[in-house]
């Protein structure tokens, strides 16, 4: 059975034809056209999600796993408004979605009606694109309209830089009536694809100048696994004046790169920051976690360069002087050194690997005779992963603790760090974990890990979602950044949001296994547990909320004197 409606028959057919095989649908009377065609459809899985907020990021966790597209599908009113958290981490993290708002018909907005608000445009901030539907209409042009538009959405959620493309879909009543299987016969509009190169003079002036700089930086955001990148960049850093800086999230681990920005920093006195400042800095990705790594370049005289395929500019450093639109693979990999290329003489490599050896093993060190904390859990918890799996970070004080120990090349790294809020990180390893099938292990603080309690309501919880809540009574984060611990007794009540609750009944409610640890000799034990279970399991780690802050700036202070 399909709906009656022309323009919801030409959506399924597109679909089709764009090989998008996953929608979620949140409950709903006006979405029910949708709902109705695509339960039983023989190509495309549909999924049926109570709390929109928890189903959009379920679809983030999904899409990022295929990077294909997913559809969320939601009724009209505030459903549409509760998919945003969503959509904006999709926006930032270039994720594909496509998002369709059932609507009211227009005459009916304003006008006093249920569930109905000005949907057109909804997303207008943070969407690539938006368009909307002209109504049920039997018209030739406005069925070919409907049509040419929605199979422009479809096609923009991965043209160019990927992300999430808005459908709103106005449906009149009766939405109920249906025909037997016939969806639309529509065409599609497909889009050559093209590669940029630079040209020969600019290639030249770029390989000229990075050969000349006698202290070049290659410091790597948010990025996703990209064999032939680590490739090339592992050539790149073979240079003496090169110095290759990513973090975690980076997905780049390798001997020759740093992975651990903060502790590197924190280790030298200010003349060996000086030394560390580059002459050129190149930035590849998105979402850079370090602040230390922020100050230290802003405050420099440093020109620095940012390749991304989209063209765009981020001034992050407030220095950027080249936009460079290729992708960074394409980029290092025209790159590679001739016989005849200049090759400035330099130590700078040298120089920073020396300071970061040193800080590794001070770091090791304190982090082995530590007494029970966060920095403790996240030690043991970090090494005991096991390889070739994947990483889901949790926010705040959750992706700052991972990066202080060296990342892992027998490791996948994702977090929602395009807007870096708590609020869907577990929604989202939901979603990643039952669309990709690998061993997953989501790390979350407490207070994100309540608030997105709905992750679990709807059936997609797999048995290979291990997950380790670092409960510290609080957010932790405003304990360990600057500011929060002067504002007195606001600090415990609006910053920090203290309590005393526990997962273990949340676990029970929704029938996932549950184990407790609150010291070193529990957590290894309970790490054991975790991985050998055959089921999706929860380790709740217990640790001091008046002691962790302490124990973290006696490890900044031994790294900076070791």
């Amino acid at each position: 059975m399909i709906s009656d409606k022309k323009a919801v028959q030409d959506f399924l057919g597109l679909l089709v034809a764009h090989s998008i095989q996953h929608v979620i649908i949140t409950p709903g009377s006006r979405n029910a056209p949708f709902s109705i065609s695509l339960i039983n459809h023989p190509s495309i899985a549909s999924y049926s999600v109570a709390d929109e907020r928890s189903a959009g990021f379920i679809a983030l966790g999904m899409a990022q796993q295929l990077t294909r597209p997913v559809v969320l599908i939601c009724t009209s009113g505030t459903a549409a408004l509760n998919f945003a958290p969503a959509i904006a981490e999709a926006y930032y993290q270039r994720v594909p979605l496509l998002i369709v708002t059932a609507d009211r018909p227009l005459e009916w907005i304003d006008q006093g009606e249920g569930q109905s608000i000005r949907q057109k445009d909804i997303y207008r901030n943070y969407i690539k694109a938006s368009c909307e539907i002209a109504e049920e209409s039997q018209d030739g042009d406005l069925i070919w309209y409907n049509a040419r538009i929605m199979d422009e959405a479809m096609r923009l959620c991965t043209e160019g830089v990927a992300g999430p493309v808005h459908i709103n879909f106005p449906l009149r009543e009766n939405l109920y009536k249906t025909l037997q299987r016939a969806e639309g016969n529509v065409k599609t509009i497909h889009r050559s694809p093209t590669k940029l190169s630079l040209a020969d003079d600019e290639l030249n002036l770029i390989k000229n100048r990075i050969g000349f700089c006698k202290k070049v930086m290659v410091l790597a955001g948010q990025l996703l696994p990209d064999i032939a990148l680590l490739s090339s960049l592992r050539a790149f850093a073979d240079r003496p004046n090169v110095a290759v800086l990513t973090e975690a999230h980076s997905n780049l681990a390798d001997q020759s790169f740093i992975t651990t920005i903060d502790r590197l920093i924190l280790s030298g006195s200010e003349e060996l920051k000086e030394l560390l400042v580059p002459e050129l800095l190149i930035t590849i990705g998105h979402n850079i976690i370090s602040r230390k790594i922020k100050d230290l370049i802003r405050n420099g005289k440093v020109e620095h360069w940012h390749i991304d395929v989209s063209g765009e500019g981020l001034d992050t450093f407030k220095c950027l002087r080249k936009i460079i639109p290729l992708s960074p693979a394409s980029f290092f990999e025209q790159m590679k050194v001739a016989n005849d290329a200049v090759v400035s003489i330099s130590n700078y490599k040298e120089t920073i690997h020396g300071i970061n050896k040193r800080s590794r093993q001070t770091g090791l060190e304190f982090s082995e005779g530590a007494s029970w904390s966060d920095l403790k859990a996240f030690h043991l918890i970090h090494s005991s992963i096991p390889p070739n799996s994947d990483l889901q970070m949790g926010n705040s004080s959750v992706a700052r603790y991972i990066l202080l120990s060296d990342a892992r090349n027998d490791l996948r790294y994702f977090g929602n760090r395009g807007v870096a809020g708590i609020d869907g990180c577990t929604s989202t390893a939901v979603g990643a974990s039952f669309i990709s099938g690998n061993l997953t292990t989501l790390i979350s603080g407490d207070i994100g890990f309540f608030y997105d309690s709905n992750a679990f309501w709807n059936g997609f919880v797999v048995s290979k979602l291990k997950i380790i809540v670092i409960n510290n009574g609080g957010g932790g984060i405003f304990r360990i950044i600057d500011g929060p611990l002067s504002t007195g007794n606001a600090m415990e009540k609006f910053f920090e949001t203290t309590h005393q609750r526990k997962a273990d009944k949340l676990a029970a409610m929704y029938n996932i296994k549950y184990q407790m640890a609150e010291s070193e000799e529990s957590l290894s034990i309970g790490l054991q547990w975790l991985y050998n279970s055959n089921e999706c399991a929860i380790l709740e780690v217990m640790t001091p909320r008046m002691e962790n802050d302490k124990i973290l700036k006696q490890f900044f202070k031994a790294v900076h004197e070791g």
